[in-house]
């Protein structure tokens, strides 16, 4: 009952304390180690237990209760852990270690395979989306404006959905289940059985600080850290940047601005984003990447061979990403490259 008490009441300090700022994507990390539940759920909800990530980015514990807020022994400080369908309180952070409560927030404790995905969630972010807790139904519907989410993505804790806001609609992605086999890469379009060693589409000479845009559907909820555009006959000296936008064609995340060099002839050129991006789906994205020269040639997708995706090119970008693109509407030939998101 004394912690129940303390969380109602740390959700009502945090949601008077937030104060509105620039939309913010979750830190996510993994488990580095298994996370058992030798008791029952009954048992190990609301109790500490301790588990180890790869990173504590972003994960702080409680302080002391400077400001002196009645009925609190600490200050909003804490943060908290989703992995799978629970929702754990961040208690003590010690390196990598992280003391918490277990199955907080109406969700309950579960055993939890080492390397599942962890979002850190910040309390202020659970406390914008409101009561019960973040819990409302399988997340929000309708229209949206991403500017004026305090965070994203949107986690409906006990249902584990996740919902992004994209092209002013909210996108209803499916439960993040480690046990559920997940996707290596997400190929668009889908090169068959010709091996990689060669050009699948029309090798071509790219124009300079132009951006070439490739439809990519994704199938279910996965983490992206990058992607790769084919690079045609000719790689080297020249720099590319690459971009994932959502269904609207607002640029969501991509490379370093500095581009990465092109790597030889016919490699899958793999450039990470500058952070992690989990994208929901089933949804609509589009891989784009824009080029500095014109020197190393690109694999673009041609008329027979992968026109049932949406593709098109923009001269006249400079080197770097535009902030929005504007949506293909059909297949144009030779304007976006083969590519995979990863």
């Amino acid at each position: 009952m004394e912690t129940l008490k303390r969380f109602s009441l740390f959700l009502l300090v945090c949601a008077f304390a937030t104060a509105l700022h620039a939309q913010t994507m979750l830190t996510t990390t993994t488990l580095t180690s298994a996370v058992g539940n030798t008791v029952s759920s009954a048992l190990t909800t609301g109790n500490l237990g301790m588990v180890v990530v790869a990173s504590a980015t972003g994960i702080s514990a409680p302080t002391a209760n400077s400001g002196n807020v009645a009925g609190l022994a600490t200050s909003g400080g804490s943060t908290y852990l989703y992995v799978d369908r629970e929702l754990m309180q961040v208690e003590s952070v010690s390196g990598t270690t992280i003391t918490v409560i277990r199955g907080v927030g109406s969700t309950a404790a579960a055993s939890h395979a080492s390397g599942a995905l962890v979002f850190v969630v910040p309390a202020a972010a659970a406390a914008n989306w409101g009561v019960p807790f973040g819990t409302t139904d399988w997340g929000p519907q309708g229209s949206c404006t991403r500017a004026n989410e305090l965070y994203l993505p949107r986690i409906a804790f006990t249902s584990g959905n996740i919902s992004d806001c994209q092209g002013g609609q909210w996108m209803q992605g499916d439960s993040a289940q480690t046990t559920r086999p997940v996707w290596y890469r997400a190929y668009s379009p889908s090169p068959g059985a010709q091996a990689s060693s060669a050009v699948f589409g029309t090798n071509s000479t790219l124009v300079q600080y132009s951006t070439y845009c490739t439809e990519i559907d994704v199938g279910s909820s996965k983490l992206l850290t990058g992607l790769a555009p084919h690079v045609g006959t000719t790689g080297g000296t020249d720099k590319w940047v690459v971009g994932l936008y959502d269904n609207g064609g607002n640029l969501l995340v991509g490379s370093a601005a500095a581009g990465v060099t092109v790597g030889s002839a016919y490699a899958w050129q793999a450039t990470a984003f500058t952070a992690p991006y989990y994208a929901v789906g089933p949804a609509q994205y589009y891989g784009c990447f824009t080029t500095n020269g014109t020197t190393a040639t690109a694999d673009l997708v041609t008329t027979s061979k992968g026109d049932y995706v949406l593709t098109q090119s923009k001269t006249g970008t400079g080197f770097a990403l535009p902030a929005s693109i504007t949506v293909p509407t059909g297949f144009t030939n030779v304007s976006g490259a083969y590519l995979y998101a990863y």
